[in-house]
């Protein structure tokens, strides 16, 4: 028996731009790759601190916790998937 993770997990790519690679950063990346439906992680040199998951600005330098905005855009892309045919 084979189980296929794309279909079991949302795939999520995630982006994080660096003003300088911090400890936090570092943290932070630590955090992101032990979940398991990160497939990629991207690096990019920017102005600020940034967290994009799948195309969405998740998190900016000062808004709170990163893995808060992570989690709240795989909540958003989970919405989206769900089949509104329920009638009421």
């Amino acid at each position: 028996m084979f189980f296929n993770l794309r279909e079991q997990y949302n795939i999520v790519i995630v982006q994080i731009i660096y003003r300088k690679f911090t400890p936090e950063i570092k943290k932070l990346v630590n955090r992101l790759r032990r979940i398991r439906a990160v497939e990629d992680i991207i690096f990019s040199k920017g102005e600020r601190n940034m967290l994009i998951v799948d195309g969405l600005v998740a998190w900016k330098e000062g808004d709170g916790d990163p893995m808060e905005g992570f989690y709240d855009i795989r909540i958003i892309k989970s919405m989206l998937e769900i089949n509104p045919e329920v009638s009421a």
